[in-house]
């Protein structure tokens, strides 16, 4: 899956994977600072891009070229239940 996110104005992508109920890890060259806050867009297989899950989230943790762990802060409860239903299969 793809993400987009965006920190201090400015707007990143990469890879999504690790998807969880707390968060998820992004495959990129250029991962933030931990601590690094940021907004986010991704899109579940089979949902459309109006259907895109968006929240908040945080940097927990990084590794220098290869990617970063990010722990949501916010998500709305329609994002939260799209998540959850995913995860345990029910796409």
């Amino acid at each position: 899956m793809e993400v987009t996110f965006e920190h201090d104005g400015l707007s990143f992508g990469g890879r999504l994977s690790d998807l969880s109920a707390g968060g998820f890890y992004v495959d990129t060259v250029n991962p933030l600072s931990e601590g690094a806050k940021i907004t986010f867009r991704f899109t579940l297989p089979g949902q459309s891009q109006e259907g895109a899950v968006v929240g908040e989230g945080i940097v927990a943790w990084q590794k220098p070229f290869l990617g970063m762990g990010v722990r949501f802060t916010w998500l709305s409860d329609e994002d939260k239940d799209k998540l959850i239903r995913y995860i345990q299969g029910g796409r």
